[in-house]
């Protein structure tokens, strides 16, 4: 009977410690690309327009972007952002370990010379190739966005470049800075927060994502004081 009395109690101690002991959260499945190196979105002085182009590149298990497609789109800046995007270099998305072709949202926003902080427009969402429908990942999608602010003060002109990563509501969190450009890159990031996006999903699953935010920043223009 003692015998039956210990190993009851063992059992039940055990199960104790098993309820206080917290689970190892498990690692998502499906980890994103991510970009390690960019360049700058070279903005003709003819191209005159503002706005945010956003694209989704397909990057191979090897990661090499194969393929750019546009889901925003504004005439002269559109060629231009993909041509940038192209030259970058991103290490492949994974599952469970193993590399994987996936897409990554690019956005690049080319922001006005001497402008304040004001939302824009992200203009008409264009339909999925087949391919992209397809696709068992489907990256995050851009609803809205902000212009930074443009720093008076400023006697450089170029791009910043963040890495945004994105919770499975579409949420921002961290902000990694592939393209630092002082004084810019402190106003750029200001305003990641009044970002809006649709989450990533997998399989019709919301998941963690990451997407790409540019702003482009024009020089400032020259006042002619001659007579």
């Amino acid at each position: 009977m003692k015998q039956w009395l210990l190993v009851l109690m063992a059992f039940g101690c055990a199960r104790t410690l098993m309820a206080q002991t917290p689970a190892d959260p498990e690692k998502p499945l499906f980890q994103p690309a991510q970009t390690i190196s960019v360049s700058d979105v070279a903005m003709p002085a003819a191209c005159i327009a503002n706005g945010t182009v956003v694209l989704d590149a397909l990057i191979t298990e090897e990661g090499k972007p194969q393929a750019v497609e546009v889901r925003r789109d504004i005439d002269c800046l559109t060629g231009l952002a993909m041509d940038a995007v192209k030259e970058w270099k991103f290490s492949p998305a994974t599952v469970k370990g193993n590399a994987v072709a996936s897409r990554i949202a690019v956005a690049v926003t080319v922001c006005p010379a001497g402008s304040m902080a004001a939302p824009l427009s992200v203009g008409t969402l264009k339909p999925q190739s087949d391919a992209a429908i397809q696709a068992e990942f489907q990256p995050p999608e851009v609803l809205h966005g902000k212009f930074p602010i443009y720093p008076m003060d400023a006697t450089a002109f170029g791009t910043v470049v963040l890495e945004l990563s994105l919770n499975a509501k579409g949420e921002a969190g961290d902000v990694n800075v592939l393209q630092d450009l002082p004084p810019f890159t402190s106003h750029a990031k200001d305003v990641v927060g009044d970002w809006r996006f649709i989450a990533a999903t997998d399989n019709g699953n919301p998941i963690p994502s990451k997407v790409v935010l540019v702003f482009v920043f024009r020089p400032l223009p020259t006042t002619n004081n001659s007579f």
